[in-house]
């Protein structure tokens, strides 16, 4: 049964992750081709407008967290009629948090468009691209609790792969727009009509997969509001701390510097944060999985997802930190295409790596307090945190530009961080010694061998060829000796135990 659920976990993981990747690979891709088409002031504007609806996708309300767990834990008690109740509760609580949108956005874009059309230098199609944003948005959110009734079924793969054929849908639409009417206007088109598309497929397997789902206001009770309240009240103020502490930086810059800083800045943190999510990605579907776990009474599995999942996920992020370091200056170079944006960015993407192996580690404690509804500290210094960023932000800004923001964020990230691994060992009751002797020392074993090897390699040259060449003569031991540590001793245990068996067997025999 357990090595079932394992396989159900690692498939699940393996589904979302790849699925992630291939959205990572199109962004990495298209930040040049849209910079390219759009130009630096408007590619700015971009980034901007992308930063301010970011805090608009906070009328989530901490409700998708909640489906995702309290779904699992229905679904895995058999519990139909309270599983009804709450996606419906969800969905009128969403479907009224979209008319607040529409009318707070309304009332907001009038004044930030005239803004950034001057900062632009010209009259454009900022205000309509934003209104249409924001309605998109707004229509997402009823939409978006079928999405998070599939994470909670973990039904990881089907979602997967409906992601990956609208992400091909997505990128055909913004390369024809951006190849025959460039502008963003355009681009709000291509996002609305796929984003809309893809949520309704999603809900169409939401009822193939729970085919007595029932939606109805009328079933809803108190009990039911009451149980989303006190979950999603936790995970609305950890997404606000969250968003704060994303998208300051670009508006902080954005404001107090230029939007062509905004880019740069951008391009920085957007690059920290693609490497991160890409590792959440692989994270996230261990929320539902602790929930399950929970469920049944399975603490000693909890324990297990904590301390085997952190040791995975540091085998893929310590290489991903350690190659920012020595190959980000030629990466930025050919992946903008100019050693001037690699100049202005790479300071800045040094410093907010800090927050990146942490960051990983710290992903895995978070969603087992998040499976485990264990989220009120958490929160709340997560708002912390935030409020010491943006501080950090507003006085750094003007002394150190860029490089101040980044130090801005990096230091209070890497506290909270901290603090949430420290938080999730004592509810599991896992010491400290246990924690960092099972999950990090071999990853960081391991990690000195590309370290060391690219310490004596010759900087790589600004082609993906150079790069390339240059990333796997340190990858390549690095994987031989991550299969060593990890799989020599799981061969000596099998050959200790067949040997067991045998000699079990043979006294059997002389007996009889």
């Amino acid at each position: 049964m357990e090595v079932r659920a394992s396989r159900s976990l690692v498939l699940g993981a393996a589904t979302n992750w790849a699925a992630f990747a291939a959205a990572l690979v199109v962004s990495f891709f298209l930040a040049p081709y849209l910079i390219q088409h759009l130009g630096d002031a408007r590619y700015g504007v971009w980034c901007v407008v992308e930063s301010i609806l970011a805090y608009f996708t906070l009328f989530d309300l901490g409700l998708a967290a909640c489906l995702v767990r309290f779904v699992a834990r229905f679904h895995a008690t058999d519990e139909r009629t309270e599983l009804n109740k709450l996606v419906s509760a969800c969905l009128i609580i969403f479907a009224i948090a979209a008319v607040v949108v529409l009318l707070l956005g309304s009332a907001i874009v009038p004044f930030v468009a005239p803004g950034l059309e001057r900062k632009l230098g010209e009259q454009g199609d900022i205000a309509p691209f934003m209104f249409l944003m924001l309605a998109n948005l707004a229509i997402t959110l009823p939409l978006s609790v079928f999405p998070a009734m599939l994470d909670g079924l973990q039904r990881y793969a089907v979602k997967s792969a409906v992601r990956l054929a609208f992400l091909g849908v997505r990128v055909t639409g913004i390369v024809y727009v951006m190849e025959t009417q460039p502008g963003l206007w355009p681009l709000a088109i291509v996002f609305t009509i796929t984003n809309l598309l893809e949520h309704a497929v999603m809900a169409m397997l939401a009822f193939h997969f729970l085919p007595g789902l029932r939606l109805s206001r009328r079933i809803v009770d108190r009990e039911t509001l009451h149980r989303v309240k006190g979950y999603s009240v936790d995970a609305f103020l950890a997404m606000l701390a969250g968003r704060i502490t994303v998208q300051t930086g670009a508006l902080v810059v954005g404001g107090f510097l230029t939007v062509a800083a905004a880019a740069h800045y951008a391009i920085a943190s957007r690059l920290i944060e693609l490497a991160k999510n890409l590792l959440r990605s692989v994270t996230t579907t261990l929320a539902p999985a602790v929930s399950e776990r929970e469920a049944s009474g399975d603490i000693d599995g909890v324990r297990r997802v904590l301390l085997d999942g952190t040791r995975w996920v540091l085998y893929l992020v310590l290489p991903i930190h350690l190659g920012m370091l020595f190959f980000g200056k030629p990466f930025l170079t050919r992946w903008i295409g100019g050693s001037e944006y690699a100049a202005f960015c790479f300071p800045a993407v040094a410093i907010l790596s800090a927050t990146l192996t942490i960051g990983v580690a710290q992903s895995v404690a978070s969603r087992i307090l998040y499976g485990m509804g264990k989220l009120r500290l958490f929160a709340r210094l997560a708002l912390v945190e935030a409020a010491v960023n943006l501080l950090l932000s507003l006085l750094l800004v003007g002394r150190f530009g860029l490089e101040g923001v980044a130090i801005a964020v990096a230091v209070p990230n890497v506290l909270f961080c901290l603090f949430v691994i420290c938080y999730a060992c004592y509810v599991l009751e896992v010491g400290a010694t246990r924690y960092l002797l099972t999950s990090w020392l071999k990853p960081l074993v391991a990690s000195c061998v590309p370290a060391a090897v690219w310490w004596f390699v010759t900087p790589a040259e600004a082609t993906w060829l150079g790069i390339a060449v240059g990333i796997a003569t340190g990858l390549v031991p690095f994987a031989i000796v991550v299969a060593g540590i990890e799989m020599i001793p799981r061969l000596a245990a099998t050959r200790r135990g067949a040997r067991e068996t045998e000699l079990g067997c043979r006294t059997a025999d002389a007996v009889a």
